[in-house]
C-alpha cells in the first residue's frame, strides 16, 4: 500500500517501545524550562588561539536561531556568519557553543541579552560547523511521579543501557502539523502541486481562525481571499501563495520557498522512511544479519558477511546495525535487509533514484544506527515533591525524549505516519 501523505488520511500510530513488557512510570516532562537541561559535548578541545572567538551561551525558553539573532545584534555581527555545531530545543535551559570570526572575546563580556547569558569564551582556528559535536548531556525532571513506579523506571533504564535506545526520529522532526515529512515526500516525487496543497491548504479546527480560513480559501480556489486571510507573519505561506497566483503551482513557484526550508522538508521525509524501517526491525534492532550495514564506534560502516562472527560485537556497542537515510549514493545493504528497505520505499511510491530530485535538493544519503548507547546514566527520586531526575549523555543526533518516553510509556505521538 502506498504511504499516505494527505493529512486527512494519516492515522496516528503510538510509538512502539522496546521495553513494552515493563509497566510505565508516568510523569510530566518539560513542565517548566528548568525541567529540561542540555549541554553540548564538543567534538574536540578548543585551541585557545585563532581568528574565531568561541562563545558558550546558556539560553532559556528561546530557539537557537533566536539566540543567534539576539547575540549577533548585541555585538553587531551578521547572523548568517555565526558558526554552530547543532540546534537546541527552545523549551528548556540549554548550553551550546557559537563561533564569531574576527570578534574580540571582550565584546561578549557583561552583555545583557534577554533569556541568554554568556558563560565563557575562548579562541579557535576554525569556524564551528554543523556536526562538530560529540553529543549532549541531559538533565530531565519528571514531575508527579509515584515512588512505587520508580522501580519500573529503573527496570526500563537497565534494558536500555544493555540493549541501547531505539534511534527514532522524534515527532518534533516532522512539524507542528506533522506535515514536514509529507511536504518532503511531495518534493521527492516531484509533485509540485501536492507540495503547495499541503503548504497552503488542509484547514482544520486546531488552527488559529485566520490561518484556518486562509487554508480553506486556498482549497476553494479563492486565492485572493486566502492572501487577505494569511496573518502578516506567515511569510513563507504568503510568498508561496503569491508565486502560485503568478506562476501556477509548479516548478517556477517552487523558487519562492526558501531553499533551506525545502531541504528541511526533504530531510523530514528521509527521517520518516528511516522510522518506517526501524518500526519493522524493532524486535531485532540489536541483532546482526548477513547483508546488514553496521556502523563502528568511529562512524565507519561495513557490510556484514558473517553475522555469527559479528554478533558478539553488538552487546559492547562496538558495532550497531543501521537503517537507511535514503539517497542516490547511500551504501546499500544486501539480503533480507535490502528487501525490507526496498519494500518501505515501494510503499511510499519511491525507488532508489527518487532522491535525485534536482533543484539543489538531491540527497546523497547516509546510514543511521538503529540504536544508541546511554552514557553517564543516573536517576534520583525526591519523595518530598514527587520528582524523578534523570541524568545521561547521548551521541549527537539522538533524542532524549525517546529515552524518556520509554520510561513513561507516553505513546500519544506519531512517529511513522503509517496508514495501515
Amino acid at each position: 500500500m502506498a504511504l499516505a501523505y494527505a493529512a486527512r488520511s494519516v492515522k496516528t500510530q503510538p510509538m512502539k517501545f522496546i521495553t513494552a513488557e515493563v509497566p510505565p512510570c508516568p510523569g510530566a516532562m518539560k513542565s517548566i524550562n528548568e525541567d529540561f537541561r542540555v549541554e553540548e559535548i564538543p567534538l574536540y578541545a578548543f585551541a585557545g588561539s585563532g581568528d574565531h572567538t568561541l562563545v558558550q551561551i546558556e539560553k532559556s525558553g528561546i530557539s537557537t536561531f533566536e539566540a543567534i539573532k539576539r547575540l549577533s545584534g548585541a555585538v553587531m555581527y551578521p547572523e548568517r556568519d555565526v558558526g554552530l555545531a547543532g540546534l537546541k530545543d527552545a523549551r528548556g535551559i540549554t548550553r551550546q557553543w557559537l563561533s564569531f570570526e574576527h570578534v574580540a572575546p571582550e565584546k561578549f563580556a557583561n552583555l545583557e541579552v534577554p533569556k541568554l547569558r554568556v558563560l565563557q569564551t575562548t579562541r579557535h582556528a576554525n569556524k564551528l560547523k554543523r556536526g562538530h559535536l560529540k553529543g549532549n548531556r541531559f538533565e530531565v525532571v519528571l514531575r508527579g511521579v509515584a515512588e512505587a513506579d520508580c522501580q519500573n523506571a529503573a527496570r526500563t533504564l537497565d534494558i536500555l543501557k544493555r540493549r541501547g535506545v531505539p534511534n527514532w526520529y522524534d515527532s518534533q522532526r516532522f512539524g507542528r502539523r506533522l506535515d514536514s515529512a509529507r511536504l518532503g515526500l511531495a518534493l521527492v516525487k516531484r509533485d509540485w502541486k501536492g507540495y503547495f496543497d499541503i503548504l497552503l491548504g488542509e484547514p482544520d479546527a486546531k488552527l488559529e481562525p485566520r490561518t484556518a480560513a486562509a487554508r480553506k480559501a486556498y482549497e476553494d480556489g479563492k486565492f485572493e481571499d486566502a492572501l487577505k486571510q494569511w496573518p502578516g507573519n506567515a511569510n513563507v505561506e504568503r510568498m508561496a501563495l503569491k508565486a502560485v497566483m503568478a506562476e501556477g503551482a509548479g516548478e517556477r513557484a517552487l523558487r519562492s520557498v526558501q531553499h533551506k526550508l525545502k531541504l528541511l522538508h526533504v530531510s523530514a521525509a528521509q527521517s520518516l522512511l528511516f522510522n518506517r524501517c526501524l518500526e519493522r526491525r524493532l524486535s531485532r534492532y540489536d541483532q546482526v544479519f548477513k547483508g546488514d550495514i553496521c556502523q563502528k564506534q568511529n562512524g565507519a560502516c561495513f557490510i556484514v558477511e558473517d553475522a555469527a562472527a559479528e554478533q558478539p560485537r553488538v552487546p559492547t556497542f562496538e558495532i550497531s546495525p543501521t537503517g537507511p537515510i535514503f539517497g542516490t549514493k547511500m551504501l546499500a545493504p544486501g539480503g533480507e535487509t535490502a528487501a525490507m528497505e526496498a519494500e518501505v520505499l515501494a510503499e511510499a511510491g519511491l525507488n532508489g533514484e527518487s532522491f535525485d530530485i534536482g533543484h539543489g535538493l538531491t540527497q546523497k544519503g547516509d546510514r543511521r544506527p538503529y540504536r544508541f548507547p546511554v552514557g553517564d546514566l543516573s536517576m534520583v527520586f525526591d519523595r518530598v515533591d514527587g520528582t524523578l531526575t534523570l541524568r545521561f549523555a547521548l551521541p549527537k543526533g539522538c533524542y532524549a525524549t525517546v529515552l524518556v518516553r520509554e520510561i513513561t510509556k507516553d505513546a500519544d505521538v506519531d512517529l511513522t505516519f503509517g496508514d495501515e
